[in-house]
């Protein structure tokens, strides 16, 4: 039988042995030239691939984003079209939104403010309106294309029916002759 001391002495040169065989392995690890990691071009062609895929995939399935404005409630249907590519024109119980531009004020009660519409056309609006379709149709004239002349009209629930109509009269006066109406479809 091994006395304690003789134990211990055991232990220390096992322990001793394993660090020593423990620094020989690192030692030959960083002798040896690392290796490269190689990736196959076959398969950097299926990551490509496969990413092309996922954008035009993506890209195709929504071809209008409309972000309404704060507190608009955009109207529910059960129209089952999808919307189609145009300029949209948002209108709220409080303004008339084109282009990113505030261009028309809306009063208390939802109406147009009176200052600014004469005989059904709403002047700031039928700038804009007009401005917009002029590089429009320039634009589709220099690709070879009819300009389609689509607005996309981004109403709130509580839209009153004359202002409605006054902003369609103002669009047909600039020479928009398609009208789509944005909805959220009901479930």
């Amino acid at each position: 039988m091994m006395t304690a001391e003789q134990q211990a002495a055991a232990a220390k040169a096992a322990h001793d042995a394993f660090l020593a065989k423990k620094k020989a392995k690192a030692a030959a690890r960083r002798a040896k030239p690392e290796d490269k990691a190689e990736l196959g071009m076959t398969s950097l062609m299926d990551i490509v691939s496969i990413l092309v895929i996922y954008l035009l995939k993506s890209y195709a399935s929504d071809p209008v984003v409309i972000n309404p404005t704060a507190g608009q409630k955009i109207p529910f249907s059960a129209a089952d079209a999808s919307i189609q590519d145009g300029m949209p024109v948002f209108v709220t119980t409080r303004a008339i939104t084109f282009q990113d531009k505030k261009l028309v004020t809306m009063t208390p009660d939802g109406d147009i403010d009176p200052a600014m519409v004469q005989n059904h056309l709403i002047g700031p609006l039928f700038d804009a309106f007009s401005e917009e379709a002029d590089k429009a149709k320039q634009m589709s004239e220099n690709r070879g294309k009819e300009w389609e002349g689509r607005l996309i009209i981004v109403g709130d629930q509580l839209l009153k029916f004359s202002a409605l109509v006054d902003v369609l009269y103002t669009a047909g006066r600039a020479e928009f002759k398609e009208y789509t109406f944005c909805v959220i479809r009901k479930a």
